[in-house]
């Protein structure tokens, strides 16, 4: 009976033990993050070399950045994913929302290399969640129409553009064009008045209001339009494609969107999910992920390749970048698009 009895708890111990051993080798981060194109660049470039050089495995759940952050408000109560990739907007959304934890540069020491630009702090100081990479919204123009180069935001209102220009509204970008607009004019996030008092001047010079990167490309393609305000990622694929055209960051600046990496609060595997935000931060791995997707990464160590260069923001114009109050802007666009319908788009019905 003893020998049994001793037997069935070494068996229990070997079970145990081969349990945990079981656990220990199949450690999993969970990731909600873009499928498509930027999904495939970030599963070769950063997710197959992590699970490589730690033996975490990284579990990916494919959505949009909203869809993502509402399925992990869903599961609030007993949260599965552990890190969410989302634009800075939907990322201070959560983070309001009570979804997300704080980085801490002492658990993450990647952070304390990036700008003060990358970093969305509270009001505490702690980091809510870091910038992967920026995508700058400047003003894409036909070299071969616009004789005189466009330099400055400015320049939209320039004679020659007359029945040229087409711009965007409210919500498309954050309202980035009305927000510039308005810094031009002197107003603040909190009263775009002046701004839409300044669009309104474009007069004749403004043919389209158009919301989307697909019909600015149209546009410009078909010579509809000679220059519009655009992201740089799209902007870059036209010219790549063939339409002479370029992409400038204006003389004041330029607004940027920046997508970001955040930790689910009270996520499953927040150890490792650490783990996995220093590692794909690290100026090696966000080099390898933006050089595929052409963008530029908000690590500033990051090498970048000449060929990487043509897409990419060299360190004086990431200086012209200009971040407005995101709280605001959530805040307040919906009002912005609504003086928007009423003030500027009559203006493209000629």
């Amino acid at each position: 009976m003893k020998l049994h009895t001793c037997l069935r708890r070494s068996a229990i111990a070997i079970a145990a033990f081969a349990a945990l051993h079981a656990a220990a080798q199949t450690r999993e981060v969970v990731l909600a993050t873009w499928g498509g194109t930027w999904g495939k660049a970030i599963a070769e470039q950063a997710i197959a070399p992590f699970e490589k050089a730690t033996g975490v495995k990284v579990k990916v759940i494919s959505g949009v950045s909203l869809a993502n952050i509402q399925m992990i408000s869903a599961q609030r109560a007993s949260p599965k994913i552990d890190l969410v990739m989302a634009t800075s907007q939907d990322a201070v959304t959560a983070y309001d929302d009570g979804l997300l934890a704080t980085l801490d540069p002492k658990e993450i020491p990647v952070l304390a290399s990036l700008p003060a630009s990358g970093l969305r702090r509270d009001a505490s100081g702690a980091v809510k969640f870091a910038g992967m990479w920026v995508y700058p919204y400047g003003i894409v123009y036909r070299t071969d129409k616009v004789k005189t180069e466009i330099k400055c935001w400015k320049d939209l209102w320039r004679p020659d553009l007359r029945n040229k220009v087409g711009v965007s509204s409210p919500k498309y970008m954050n309202g980035f064009f009305l927000l510039m607009a308005n810094k031009l004019a002197g107003g603040t996030e909190a009263d775009v008045k002046p701004g839409l008092e300044l669009v309104k001047t474009m007069g004749q010079n403004l043919v389209a209001v158009v919301d989307d990167s697909a019909g600015q490309q149209r546009l410009l393609a078909q010579q509809e339009v000679w220059a519009v305000p655009m992201v740089s990622s799209p902007a870059y694929k036209m010219i790549d494609e063939g339409v002479p055209a370029k992409f400038a960051i204006p003389c004041e600046g330029a607004p940027a969107g920046m997508d970001v990496i955040a930790l689910v609060k009270n996520g499953p595997n927040a150890a490792d999910a650490r783990k996995f935000v220093d590692f794909y931060l690290s100026p090696e791995t966000i080099a390898n992920v933006t050089r595929e997707l052409k963008i530029t990464p908000v690590n500033r160590n990051a090498k970048i390749t000449p060929e990487h260069a043509k897409y990419t923001l060299a360190d004086a114009e990431f200086q012209k970048l200009i971040v407005f109050d995101e709280q605001a802007t959530a805040a307040g666009r919906g009002k912005w698009q609504d003086a928007w319908d009423r003030e500027v788009a009559p203006l493209t019905r000629r």
